[in-house]
């Protein structure tokens, strides 16, 4: 097999499973298995939340190569869709040609759920959520919109401030102004109440669990370096927080 196809093939397989939520050491592990189940000698792969660096011995020459990753989402189908071709490729079942053209299908494919669709989840998950935190029926309807607009801002800023902290800042504040502007138009809500629905879109759930499996499974590097993407993004939630609660003092 060409060793230039199995680089591209390995590469992309970890690429799609690390930019879409996977866990580093899941993305390391494909790697290593579609380059061995491809005939290539001393494998050794390496993966960070933002870069994935791979290396074998092909016809008794070392290849070398990195990429960076430094757009990253979550979009789990991907990684089961990568996952199942490596799968069946180091069974036999398909060829390394075919494996590599399903990878690229895999990465060009947009994300299974429309926008409208992750939208009304988003704001039936943070009025659902608010309600569970003590809030009455009367206060779902505020803290879903709250929360769409978090959630709406968010993908807007995100496509023009390249640091996260920025975009995460300005989309957690106007969801709290407007959860503000609910309470003071309707002083029988709860602005506590609103603000914990209104925030949960950007709640670092994914990322919380990724860095503490990272950690358990020896990856240092790549779970500390996930644990403080989840800090950093609650603390611009929490900066946003207090500048809200401020204005009700």
């Amino acid at each position: 097999m060409s060793p230039d196809l199995v680089m591209d093939t390995c590469l992309l397989a970890g690429e799609i499973m690390l930019k879409n939520g996977g866990e580093t050491y899941r993305s390391e592990e494909t790697m290593t298995l579609i380059a061995r189940a491809a005939g290539m000698d001393s494998v050794n792969s390496s993966a960070t939340p933002t870069s994935i660096i791979l290396s074998f011995r092909a016809n008794g020459q070392d290849h070398t190569r990195m990429i960076r990753t430094p757009h990253r989402t979550i979009d789990l189908n991907k990684v089961t869709l990568a996952n199942d071709v490596s799968r069946r490729f180091v069974s036999g079942q398909i060829t390394l040609e075919q494996a590599y053209r399903m990878l690229c299908e895999i990465d060009r494919k947009k994300t299974i759920y429309p926008q409208w669709l992750q939208l009304v989840a988003a704001g039936v998950a943070s009025g659902s959520f608010a309600m569970l935190t003590g809030g009455f029926w009367y206060e779902l309807l505020p803290a879903a919109l709250a929360a769409l607009t978090v959630k709406i801002s968010s993908d807007f800023f995100e496509q023009f401030l390249r640091v996260k902290f920025f975009f995460e800042f300005v989309s957690a504040l106007l969801g709290g102004m407007l959860a503000l502007l609910f309470v003071a138009l309707f002083p029988e809500l709860r602005i506590s109440v609103l603000i914990i629905g209104a925030m949960l879109p950007l709640f670092p759930g994914i990322a919380i669990t990724n860095s503490l499996r990272d950690l358990m499974a020896g990856d240092l590097v790549a779970g500390v370096s996930r644990g403080a993407e989840a800090l950093l993004t609650a603390l611009s939630v929490a900066a946003a927080t207090a500048v809200t609660l401020w204005f009700t003092r």
